[in-house]
């Protein structure tokens, strides 16, 4: 229980709380226009200010690292194993919890003071040792975890386990009930609930191992998508036709390594069955330009014809004129002239026939010769290399034994990845059923719980049935309360989380008596509900809390109060704290208001 919250800050207004329902209320300041807003009254802060006493985090962004209150201290006076305690801390050594040296002692902490200092001679400790005797004395852990059960990743620790007494709207606390913080992972909620419930936590943990597991794969299966680990990895079902492919060829080249005999004057004999190769080209082209040329000839000599000149003689006749003896003559010249020319054309021609058919003959000897050397030179080196040729053939075939090797280790690898993840199925079904053998075990525990929660339902609502889920699933323990006409995020789903913490209060002091023994809501909780049921609430958070003589904090709006108060059997006026918060620049939780990034 708390029973006061102080701090050096000369404008905080100091809270004392007493045993049962303790309401504190924000009220509208007589200045305050409906412009204004509760939201800096402080209602949210006590709750960051409780967590911060408590051990939370106080990073950069945190409240007391905020330049008007880090070098302020605020305290809290908690009751510890039947001791009031006074514990200490600020913004500016976040890392330390100051007690008193009697505190400490009776705490079980070595004592650090002279023999002539008082019971009340502060006694620093570190942060990490007042978290260890809070989680003893509320929660049952081990001061010292070491070579403990619970000395493991994943074990449940004090932190996580408070922040379902003491939900923080800040950090999303009041989204769902198995979660006290917007980020908390499964692997947080279904530990610790497991743990507060009385089931098997170690079950629930290994859930997370499972996780982890499959992140890695599906990491690795991404990049292998991605193409970053491509050359590591594959699939079973790509790798395999290309192993076939490389390793058919790896033998091919073994066999050509093996018969390959090298011959001492290989490069000469190439180099000649190459230049009889050209040759021969040489010649083929040769032939064809041979052949166009005779009958190219052949045809100019077949059509060799001799002048017309007797068609001279018949135009004069034909026109009535007789050429006269001496012209006669003189065509009978020029006739036998032309003839001789003619015949000597012809003459001229067969010789230019015969001479290229003489050279085609020659050329197609020639071809022959060189298709016959070089045929015996290709005879010659069948079966035979170069030195230089073995080299490069064995290079090949060290560059496809080591594809090889490759495809097999990636092989090797994909088989393993895609066997992992057959496994991890295996063994997650083989793990819910692990889990609900473990349910089955601690029925008393889940009845006991589903009981407080419909106990609660029925409290709050006179037309509405509603249950608590708890259920084993391939992704852990699930926790759940289904209330008729919830699920939008209304007041009913507000009022669930109501049920839910209760129920873990009730529990917590049965299972760690004494426990914690409280519970803290702000008016964020109320959000959307009818003042009928915050009355009931109300009444239900008392009668909790008056059982286990433990406190239900309850931080409200004054007008939601009104409403609840008139709406109630109950005067809840009895339990208001006698601090009245209002949303006026001095009217705060701290005195002042101050902007927070």
């Amino acid at each position: 229980m708390i029973r006061s919250i102080s701090s050096t800050l000369p404008t905080f207004k100091a809270l004392k709380f007493s045993p049962g329902l303790n309401i504190l209320l924000a009220d509208v300041a007589e200045r305050s226009t409906d412009r204004h807003t509760r939201n800096s009254a402080g209602k949210t802060s006590l709750v960051e200010i409780l967590h911060f006493l408590l051990g939370s985090e106080a990073g950069k962004a945190s409240l007391f690292k905020h330049e008007a209150l880090i070098n302020h201290s605020f305290t809290v006076e908690l009751l510890l194993g039947g001791r009031w305690v006074r514990a200490t801390r600020s913004g500016a050594s976040d890392d330390k919890i100051t007690l008193s040296s009697a505190d400490a002692e009776a705490l079980g902490l070595a004592s650090l003071r002279d023999v002539f200092d008082s019971d009340d001679t502060p006694t620093t400790i570190s942060l990490d040792s007042w978290k260890e005797i809070l989680g003893s004395l509320w929660f049952g852990l081990p001061v010292h975890q070491r070579d403990s059960s619970l000395d493991a990743k994943g074990a449940p620790t004090f932190r996580q386990l408070v922040g379902y007494f003491a939900r923080r709207r800040k950090v999303g606390g009041f989204s769902t009930i198995e979660k006290n913080s917007g980020d908390q992972q499964p692997s947080s909620w279904q530990v610790s609930l497991s743990y507060l419930l009385g089931l098997d936590w170690r079950v629930a943990r290994k859930f997370q191992n499972m996780r982890d597991r499959k992140k890695v794969i599906d990491a690795l299966r991404k990049a292998i998508k991605d193409g970053d680990l491509g050359h590591i990895f594959g699939s079973t079902a790509e790798i395999r036709p290309e192993l076939a492919r490389v390793e058919d060829q790896v033998e091919k080249l073994r066999v050509q390594v093996d018969n390959f005999q090298v011959h001492e004057s290989y490069r000469e004999l190439a180099a000649q069955a190459s230049a009889l190769k050209d040759r021969a080209n040489e010649i083929t082209f040769a032939l064809a330009e041979a052949k166009s040329a005779v009958d190219y000839i052949t045809k100019a000599l077949e059509q060799e014809t001799p002048p017309g000149y007797a068609d001279v003689e018949r135009l004069y006749a034909a026109v009535g004129v007789e050429l006269p003896d001496v012209a006669l003559r003189r065509f009978d010249e020029v006739k036998a002239f032309q003839a001789s020319v003619a015949t000597n054309r012809r003459l001229y021609l067969q010789k230019q026939i015969d001479e290229v058919v003489a050279r085609r003959d020659d050329l197609s000897h020639e071809l022959k010769d060189a298709a016959d050397n070089r045929t015996g030179i290709l005879q010659t080196l069948e079966g035979t290399g170069a030195f230089e040729d073995l080299i490069r053939l064995q290079e090949q075939f060290g560059e496809q034994v080591s594809r090889a090797e490759t495809l097999r280790s990636k092989l090797q690898h994909a088989a393993t990845l895609e066997s992992s993840k057959t496994q991890l199925k295996a063994e997650v079904a083989d793990l819910e059923l692990t889990l609900q053998h473990s349910y089955e075990q601690a029925e008393g525990c889940i009845k006991r719980a589903t009981v407080l929660v419909d106990h609660a339902i029925t409290k709050l609502y006179d037309d509405r049935t509603g249950n608590l889920i708890i259920e084993a699933s391939r992704t852990g323990p699930r926790f759940r309360i289904e209330i008729q006409g919830g699920g939008n995020k209304g007041g009913i789903d507000m009022m669930k989380l109501f049920c839910f913490d209760t129920a873990l209060l009730r529990i917590a002091y049965d299972r760690f008596e004494p426990g914690p023994r409280i519970l803290v809501h702000d008016s964020h909780l109320f959000d959307g509900v009818d003042s009928r049921q915050v009355a009931q609430a109300l009444v239900y958070g008392m009668t909790i809390a008056e059982e286990i003589g433990g406190q239900y904090i309850v931080a409200l709006n004054s007008d939601e109060f009104d409403k609840a108060d008139r709406a109630s059997d109950v005067s809840f006026k009895p339990y208001v704290n006698r601090v009245k918060l209002t949303d006026d620049e001095t009217g705060g939780l701290f005195g002042f208001r101050f902007d927070l990034e």
